[in-house]
């Protein structure tokens, strides 16, 4: 990993920089939050105690739909429900999302709606419109977050399911990103800080996907698309 591209500090009083020490250094502080950590099989039905509802975001997506409702469709672990939500598209979005997944499963909103209302707008209308599929006792309840452009892999949603039933006080879970036009470039796989505060993807500048990164690990902080937040963190957050 690239080192903090910060400068040292004033060491007048002769005392060593603690980025000149091994193991203290600016990628040390980074490995703190992304040591991988070893991964237990997961029996296919501890998944059915976890219901999962998604939330697709939409803003003139009328290019990209077609690729991320069917990718949403192939899932091998599909969400228990999925709500659409349109944010004033002016392209053909409202009648994609409504054609693929019925008008009762779309909320259509203002252009001026960030991104966080309309995912709390989406888990409202899911509360009350979507059909509700049956549940185990005691299920935990996600929220999945989905872009219009965010077409998941077919064992995205059960990969991630697997570690929250390995790791059951985890609150958010991400997926490794790639490109949307060249699958073999990543664009994120969590984030952390250096020692010096900054932000660090751990990436290189368009680098490949070799499965250099495919270790799960834990992380600072991920990015919104494919995110799945447990419902009980998201309403004590108050969402975004």
């Amino acid at each position: 990993m690239p080192t903090d591209p910060i400068s040292s500090p004033d060491l007048r009083d002769g005392a060593p920089s603690m980025y000149a020490e091994p193991e203290i250094g600016a990628d040390s502080a980074l490995d703190a939050f992304v040591e991988p950590l070893e991964s237990e099989p997961v029996e296919p039905t501890e998944l059915l105690a976890h219901d999962v509802t998604a939330v697709l975001v939409a803003h003139d997506g009328e290019r990209w739909l077609p690729r991320t409702l069917e990718a949403i469709d192939a899932a091998e672990r599909p969400p228990d429900r999925l709500i659409a939500v349109d944010t004033g598209s002016r392209d053909a979005t409202a009648s994609l999302l409504a054609d693929a997944l019925g008008s009762d499963s779309v909320v259509f909103l203002p252009a001026s709606t960030g991104f966080g209302a309309a995912v709390r707008a989406g888990i409202e209308a899911a509360d009350t419109r979507a059909p509700a599929a049956p549940r185990w006792h005691e299920q935990v309840e996600w929220v999945w977050l989905l872009h219009d452009d965010c077409a998941p892999a077919p064992d995205a949603l059960r990969r991630l399911l697997e570690y929250a039933v390995r790791n059951p006080d985890v609150g958010v879970i991400g997926p490794k990103v790639r490109s949307w036009r060249d699958a073999r470039q990543l664009l994120e796989g969590g984030l952390a800080m250096t020692g010096g505060g900054r932000r660090q993807t751990g990436l290189e500048k368009r680098e490949y996907d070799q499965g250099q990164h495919d270790a799960t690990r834990e992380v600072l902080a991920v990015g919104s698309a494919g995110m799945l937040v447990r419902r009980d963190v998201w309403d004590e957050l108050g969402g975004f």
